[in-house]
């Protein structure tokens, strides 16, 4: 089901982080997965559509690899303006569910809205409605039944913005760092992608982890599979199934 309220990773215990990756396959996806592999470390690519859909073998290799698929939409919108424009929404997420479907992975796959944007704007306050007009409208589907959403994120460094700068990875996986020492554990957002072809060009997402995961694993801290991230009741069986096969979803530092 799509539910109301952004799902995070607050219940995870201290020092413990489930990474996820937005917006590709990009250039170094390939890469990067075999990184995370290589270091027992089972990550959540969140796709693109338009990315996948000319890139499958790489999306076979992460799977192979132990990774997760998770579904972005296929264009990159922001949900809320293409609601209220009448644009198709069920649209953009059933064009990557198909590319998804060939993996077969096990339900509910997971759906990260690009931006996080998901509810309107109380004009008032500024804040979040309540209630989300695209997860009614999604809940009406038979997407519903295959799904969990919206995956939201706990730490983020805006990793986008140091490549659209033409930044270094070293400056990058210093602000991730600072970050997570300040929060010290949940969800990380990072990006082996984007929307803008430019800034996908500039992309340095496996250098940026390389530097940081020895850093993180020195510190003391684990890696979670988002499923055990979320602790929802609907994963608890995919959960024990996932660390009961050849990659573990808790990782501790070796």
């Amino acid at each position: 089901m799509f539910q109301h309220h952004d799902l995070k990773g607050t219940s995870l215990p201290d020092q413990t982080l489930s990474l996820t990756y937005d917006d590709g396959p990009g250039p170094q996806t390939l890469e990067l997965g075999h990184y995370l592999f290589t270091e027992g470390i089972p990550a959540t690519f969140f796709v693109l559509g338009a990315h996948a859909r000319q890139r499958s073998d790489v999306l076979a290799k992460l799977v192979n690899w132990g990774h997760c698929l998770g579904n972005h939409t296929y264009s990159h919108p922001g949900l809320i303006a293409l609601y209220e424009s009448g644009g198709n929404v069920l649209g953009e997420i059933e064009q990557t569910d198909r590319l998804l479907r060939q993996f077969g992975q096990e339900e509910p796959l997971f759906f990260r809205p690009p931006y996080g944007n998901w509810r309107r704007q109380q004009a008032a306050t500024n804040r979040d409605e309540q209630v989300s007009v695209i997860a009614e409208e999604l809940n009406r589907t038979a997407l519903a039944d295959r799904y969990l959403g919206p995956v939201n994120w706990d730490i983020s460094a805006e990793d986008y913005n140091f490549w659209k700068a033409g930044a270094s990875a070293e400056a990058c996986a210093e602000a991730y760092w600072q970050e997570i020492q300040f929060v010290q554990r949940g969800i990380v957002l990072l990006h082996d992608g984007s929307e803008d072809p430019t800034i996908a060009r500039k992309n340095k997402a496996c250098e940026t982890t390389r530097r940081l995961v020895p850093r993180l694993k020195e510190a003391g801290y684990q890696f979670a599979a988002l499923a055990a991230a979320l602790r929802s009741p609907i994963l608890a069986e995919k959960e024990a199934r996932h660390q009961s096969s050849s990659q573990p979803g808790l990782v501790s530092k070796r």
